[in-house]
């Protein structure tokens, strides 16, 4: 599988040096994510689950 940007020979980041570039830039932003959006994700969905569980407990004692 392909991915869009691998024709793309450039630096991402600037802790990396110019001679320890990775072979394709699209693969470094698809693994070097931010972990921190991934828990407001996580606790986002819990939050909602959540939510929509009291509503339906709400509805159910109706």
């Amino acid at each position: 599988m392909r991915t869009a940007g691998c024709g793309i020979r450039r630096v991402l980041h600037r802790s990396r040096a110019p001679h320890r570039a990775p072979a394709c830039p699209a693969a470094v932003i698809v693994f070097s994510g931010v972990p921190v959006l991934d828990v407001v994700f996580i606790v986002a969905t819990l939050a909602l689950f959540a939510l929509v569980a009291l509503v339906a407990k709400g509805v159910e004692k109706l």
